[in-house]
């Protein structure tokens, strides 16, 4: 007995594995169901209901060409047939929110939504977009270093904390062992004033908070070691004064709380000008100057002593990934250089830049309700987002065609 397999062809380039369908899972997982199989070779008839479905609903906004008429809404002409049939379903269905989608394909039915895919599939994509000038020599510096675009920021730091945030100066408190979360915090006290340092206040508030999250996660990542100055207080003294402070530093000085500093291995001079701070009113925070406020020079000086001798730990703060590791990964579903081959995932190829960094945003939001996206674009900083929609909205699209290819049964 013979059977119907589905055969992916890229113009010109045949790819010999047939269209898997996943056993279960989200909308764009779910098998390809017999009618969307069907709309893979659609008829004649078939696509001239969907060129007139498409000049009825579609063509102010997405053209008779499937070329997009304004920023921000997608070219749909040669876009893979199953993902905009289910997409569009999900607007029908009103699992996206679109005013002008909602309105705009209330009315159709399943076959209307299905032949006006076809439609649009079958036409040729955009021509890909221009590239941005310098954006290869940006983009091939990203794929070596994914702290490419905030190292001339941080030359301004080496000086006073080191190459990798292991502050080698006595009074110059080490970076490393940080949550880049506590990172931001502390650098948006110098900035507003809840920290009294006229350098910093000034080096902090040339830099936005994307440069500083990044910079946090730079230091995040280095391995810490412990200081140098270990000061002249007595740390077994220290270690029984400590035990109050466990709470929230961790009983070694190495928290749990991602908004906590680490004070293990942290520089003994620059505690005792911390805590100094506090005690005095130069740095604002209720709850650290309630801890301080009865604490004699020794007592502090104690502190600092047992710190300082506690070796610190890393954080759990993941590494960045580069242009071409992140490229690789949207590879997996979207095909190479974004001309998905299976038709339930959509091409990326040529797709219109403010389209793409809005979708990407609304993943990473979770305004799209995509479990497998929201993962893969919550990591995402703006230069990422902006690296990516500019890689693939500078791809060359290419049609995908179908063919029906009889196969016999193999018996078992």
């Amino acid at each position: 007995m013979l059977k119907s397999l589905l055969v992916a062809a890229a113009v010109g380039t045949l790819l010999l594995a047939p269209v898997h369908a996943a056993a279960q899972g989200t909308a764009s997982t779910q098998p390809i169901t017999a009618e969307e199989r069907a709309a893979l070779t659609p008829s004649r008839s078939t696509l001239e209901k969907g060129w007139d479905v498409a000049n009825t609903a579609c063509a102010d906004c997405h053209g008779l060409d499937g070329i997009s008429t304004a920023p921000g809404i997608p070219h749909l002409a040669g876009q893979r047939t199953v993902y905009l049939h289910r997409i569009l379903l999900s607007y029908q269905q009103r699992e996206r929110l679109n005013d002008d989608m909602n309105h705009a394909i209330g009315f159709l039915n399943d076959d209307a939504i299905l032949a006006v895919a076809a439609f649009y599939a079958s036409l040729t994509p955009a021509s890909p977009q221009p590239r941005d000038e310098g954006w290869m020599e940006s983009a091939a510096e990203n794929g070596r270093d994914p702290f490419a675009t905030i190292r001339e920021d941080m030359k301004k730091c080496v000086k006073c904390h080191g190459e990798d945030g292991n502050a080698s100066g006595s009074g110059m408190p080490n970076l490393t062992a940080q949550d880049p979360a506590y990172f931001v915090q502390s650098m948006q006290a110098y900035r507003n004033g809840e920290r009294g340092h006229r350098l910093m206040q000034k080096l902090v508030t040339e830099l936005d908070d994307d440069t500083l999250l990044k910079m946090g996660t730079f230091y995040g990542v280095q391995e810490p070691r412990k200081t140098e100055t270990k000061g002249d207080g007595n740390p077994d003294l220290g270690q029984a004064m400590a035990e109050g402070c466990g709470n929230c530093h961790g009983a070694d000085g190495n928290p749990a709380g991602a908004n906590m500093p680490t004070l293990a291995g942290q520089d003994a001079r620059y505690f005792i000008k911390a805590m100094q701070a506090y005690k005095e009113g130069k740095r604002s925070h209720e709850k650290m100057f309630e801890a301080v406020e009865s604490l004699s020079e020794a007592d502090i000086q104690n502190l600092a002593a047992f710190y300082a001798g506690q070796e610190p730990v890393r954080r759990n703060v993941r590494t960045p990934l580069t242009t071409a590791e992140w490229i690789k990964r949207c590879e997996r579903c979207h095909g190479i250089e974004g001309n998905s081959t299976d038709p339930r995932f959509p091409a990326l190829a040529g797709q219109e830049r403010t389209y793409l960094a809005e979708a990407l945003e609304a993943y990473a939001g979770t305004a799209r309700g995509n479990s497998a996206m929201h993962a893969m674009s919550a990591p995402l900083s703006e230069t990422d987002i902006e690296t990516i929609v500019e890689y693939y909205a500078t791809s060359q699209p290419k049609s995908v065609l179908y063919m029906e290819l009889p196969c016999e049964d193999q018996a078992e």
